[in-house]
């Protein structure tokens, strides 16, 4: 009789024996406790299983799929007799434009205010990222909050909304902008409220720092149209000689010597024996 594998734990205790007849007759009703064998293997690796689970290291799922897995012989694969049809090719992945063959950005009449440069000097941050916070100081308009989602972000900036999450947590994370999510009356998420920090907004927003500013500059740089204002004509300034061009168009009138000259390069700029030099 082919022997079986009892399953029975270590702390269960074996059958009890019948009596031992012997030929002195000594133990004729001496009762023996039945060896065990050792457990099957498969009762080891389950208890094992269990045991972890009851550790807290695997969820009860995860316990009972082990288990049913311990044990199960695999299915062997039928050949099919009749002939199986040709595998179709796999649709090839489709892979992103060149840089420069992709197609330009849609007409947009958005413009950015004024604002700091620290961003953009910001080593910490992506290319993309400093982008990212530029259209969302034109979403701003004149004051410093607007509201967005990570799908709209994403058509803006032609990215996916998971690469806007990382610009938005780089930003949040180095004090550019920061983030509330907008709920309606039942808690539903209906977008992020954007409130851009002191580092994105110019100097002279800040009352402090203008004033700071207003310090440091000398008196006679501060008047700066004071030599230039004309008493006969109120409300108007000149020009600074810095932004005059060389050539003063107002000298055509009069003899000048520099009106000759311009006459001269004008008339060799004719001829095609003069070319244009840059103006220092």
């Amino acid at each position: 009789m082919t022997e079986e594998h009892s399953r029975t734990p270590w702390s269960v205790r074996g059958p009890i024996l019948a009596p031992d007849g012997g030929s002195d007759g000594a133990r004729a009703y001496g009762l023996e406790a039945a060896l065990v064998e050792a457990p099957h293997p498969d009762f080891l690796a389950r208890a094992a299983i269990w045991r972890e689970h009851r550790a807290g290291l695997i969820s009860l799922a995860e316990a009972r799929r082990r288990s049913s897995l311990i044990g199960a012989e695999p299915v062997a694969r039928q050949a099919s007799s009749r002939p199986q049809a040709p595998a179709l090719p796999k649709a090839p992945r489709p892979r992103a434009l060149a840089r420069h063959k992709r197609p330009a950005p849609q007409e947009s009449r958005q413009y950015a205010q004024s604002m700091a440069t620290t961003a953009a000097r910001d080593d910490r941050l992506t290319p993309n990222a400093k982008a990212f916070l530029q259209v969302l100081r034109a979403r701003c308009g004149k004051g410093r909050q607007t509201t967005i989602t990570k799908g709209t972000a994403a058509n803006i900036m032609a990215r996916s909304p998971r690469t806007i999450r990382r610009y938005l947590a780089d930003l949040v994370r180095f004090g550019y902008i920061e983030l509330r999510i907008r709920v309606n009356g039942r808690g539903l998420h209906l977008g992020l409220t954007v409130t851009l920090t002191d580092l994105v907004t110019p100097f002279y927003e800040d009352m402090r720092q203008l004033g700071r500013w207003l310090a440091e500059v000398p008196e006679a740089g501060a008047r700066r149209f004071a030599g230039l204002f004309d008493p006969a004509r109120a409300g108007v300034t000149s020009a600074t000689p810095r932004n005059q061009v060389p050539m003063n168009l107002s000298l055509k009138s009069c003899d000048h010597p520099v009106i000759d000259a311009f006459k001269g390069l004008k008339k060799l700029w004719r001829e095609g024996r003069a070319s244009a030099v840059p103006v220092l």
